[in-house]
């Protein structure tokens, strides 16, 4: 009796919603190199892929890659992932100054 309480349990699990596949190692290492070339952080970059991973379906974000570069930069999910990176970058340390060296003044 207690096997088949265990199968039925087993199989309406089953038939259940599945879980959404989860990010890969190889999303991560991408999103980091690529954010990396572009800003120039890796710290930032790692933020931000923290707070994709956390937030966004990856059904969401493969959707948002496979759109055109005009139609992405145009979707809330890009202005959602902006806005980590605003954030990300106000709680960086910020470099510190060294106040014995001046900046350049600029030409």
């Amino acid at each position: 009796m207690r096997s088949l309480l265990a199968f039925a349990i087993l199989a309406l699990a089953a038939c259940g919603p599945q879980a959404e596949p989860a990010y890969t190692p190889e999303y991560s290492f991408g999103f980091t190199q690529s954010c990396t070339a572009q800003s120039g952080s890796r710290e930032l970059c790692t933020c931000i892929w923290g707070k994709i991973e956390a937030n966004v379906p990856r059904a969401d974000f493969d959707a948002l890659e496979r759109m055109p570069a005009a139609e992405r930069s145009a979707h809330p999910l890009s202005r959602q992932i902006e806005g980590y990176a605003v954030e990300c970058a106000a709680n960086l340390p910020q470099p510190a100054v060294n106040p014995a060296v001046e900046p350049e003044a600029a030409p």
